[in-house]
């Protein structure tokens, strides 16, 4: 990480972007922590970081600090913006979806009712970069509609976002999630991937 970065005062958050060193893919994540340990030692939670943390240790990830915000919706909108920029420029990432607030689906809804200019040209990675700039107002209009979802719904969507990325193939023995089940009682964060014990680093993976 560029230990040179400074975060302004007033921020609540910041955009990052964690490098694979070896490996060549990217991801784009956001952070509401802002202390020193966390801005040096936070990667991202999602399956293939803690397998280059397991394997490899930090060095094996750079992190950069790419925006801070000063409100949530800020927070979400530049998440956002920024997985666009990176998708237009060919970068590898691991991200599956456009970032800003889970669940995926109630964003994709709220961007086709309120921004369905957006939502047309999804698919086209500089006209979809170039539209979340055009038409910003919209896009965080959607945002907050998203935000605004039930908690039925907010838990299911958010469940199959994470069956995409978490491995689900052993019971979980930090919550005791049984396997095929996503963690629901980590009471620190709702991604939390399924983690390992020591005996788990050298199974075989099955298939989902």
């Amino acid at each position: 990480m560029d230990h040179s970065v400074q975060i302004p005062a007033d921020a609540m958050g910041y955009v990052f972007r964690t490098d694979a060193v070896e490996d060549g893919w990217s991801y784009i994540g956001q952070s509401t922590r802002l202390d020193p340990k966390h801005l040096s030692g936070y990667f991202g939670s999602g399956e293939f970081i803690r397998q280059v943390l397991d394997r490899r240790g930090p060095g094996g990830l750079d992190k950069h600090i790419l925006a801070t915000a000063t409100s949530q919706l800020e927070l979400d909108y530049l998440e956002m913006l920024l997985i666009a920029e990176a998708r237009r420029d060919d970068r590898q990432l691991l991200n599956g979806d456009f970032g800003g607030p889970r669940p995926f689906t109630a964003v994709q809804r709220a961007l086709w009712d309120v921004a369905p200019e957006v939502m047309r040209v999804a698919d086209n990675p500089k006209r979809f970069h170039r539209a979340l700039i055009k038409h910003r107002d919209m896009v965080e209009q959607a945002i907050l509609d998203a935000a605004s979802t039930s908690d039925d719904e907010f838990y299911a969507g958010l469940e199959r976002d994470l069956r995409a990325s978490q491995d689900l193939s052993y019971p979980c023995p930090t919550c005791s999630s049984p396997a095929r089940e996503v963690c629901r009682t980590n009471s620190k964060s709702l991604t939390q991937p399924h983690r390992p014990t020591r005996n788990h680093s050298k199974r075989p993976q099955q298939a989902m």
